[in-house]
């Protein structure tokens, strides 16, 4: 039996339920993962989630939502 796969996790609350207006909060939980995937000395951070696989939650948090987007430690990179 494996052990439970690790994952790079960020997250970010939108205070809205509307989908409409989670484009921030999706924004923001994808550059604070990049911030941890990256080499601190990369000038395109963001470079670092094409062609990785994430897994996108969304919770529920009272008036609005959190977004949680997740990627496996060992995908390949």
């Amino acid at each position: 039996m494996t052990g439970p796969e690790e994952n790079y996790s960020a997250d970010a609350e939108a205070s809205s339920r509307d989908p409409h207006d989670w484009g921030r909060a999706m924004a923001l939980a994808l550059t604070r993962l990049a911030e941890q995937l990256a080499p601190e000395d990369s000038e395109n951070r963001h470079a670092s989630l094409v062609d990785r696989p994430l897994q996108l939650r969304i919770i529920d948090d009272g008036g609005g939502v959190t977004i949680t987007i997740s990627t496996p430690t060992d995908s390949g990179h």
